[in-house]
């Protein structure tokens, strides 16, 4: 599930929340409103196209857009938004709450290259175990080499959403996962106003 909170802004947005869960994407905020009251530039909540359904969400008035989108059953987002909305934190708020101020908790963080090289690691060991036999398949199916070649079919450049691809089928399996860091790129051309820094 994903929650979007629109907060008072100055004289451009009423506080609004946006809720979505899996298969059930929303063309409206939580009290039923498709936009943000009537000040200037309100936001608004309107519909998309994309893989099962996808959401764009707009405060106008903040430059912000917020694309919601669901791939097999996780929901994505991306976020356009100027600097200067981004670092309006006001004084005592709840601060644990701004993911792009702080990005996921360090406690959450996987490191690509340790798990990439523990994946090649345990490959390698279930070769020297038996040399006459293929190395087994990792529980998931796929290889490091099996895995890049799937997201290459989608993404052809090697960056951070092929990067991403990969680290999702070695952990999961989830042959979604190469949707959902094609739709991220998408979204990222889309969004960001240099589409020549589109590949990070």
């Amino acid at each position: 599930q994903l929650t979007i909170i629109f907060k008072n802004f100055q004289e451009c947005v009423e506080q609004k929340m946006y809720h979505a869960d899996t298969d059930e994407l929303p063309s409206a905020f939580a009290d039923g409103s498709k936009n943000g009251g009537e000040r200037h530039g309100a936001n608004a909540a309107r519909g998309g196209a994309g893989p099962r359904a996808a959401r764009g969400d707009q405060a106008r008035c903040i430059g912000t857009t917020i694309v919601v989108r669901q791939v097999g059953r996780h929901l994505t987002f991306a976020v356009r938004m100027p600097e200067e909305v981004v670092n309006s934190v006001e004084e005592g708020d709840d601060q644990h709450l701004y993911l792009c101020l702080h990005g996921c908790p360090a406690n959450q963080r996987i490191d690509f290259r340790n798990f990439r090289a523990r994946a090649a690691e345990a490959q390698g060991s279930g070769r020297n175990r038996d040399r006459g036999a293929a190395p087994p398949l990792p529980p998931h199916g796929f290889t490091y080499q099996s895995a890049r070649a799937k997201c290459k079919e989608r993404l052809p450049v090697e960056d951070l959403y092929s990067q991403s691809c990969v680290f999702d089928l070695l952990s999961s399996g989830d042959i979604n996962f190469t949707m959902a860091a094609y739709c991220a790129f998408e979204d990222v051309k889309m969004l960001h106003s240099n589409s020549k820094r589109s590949h990070i």
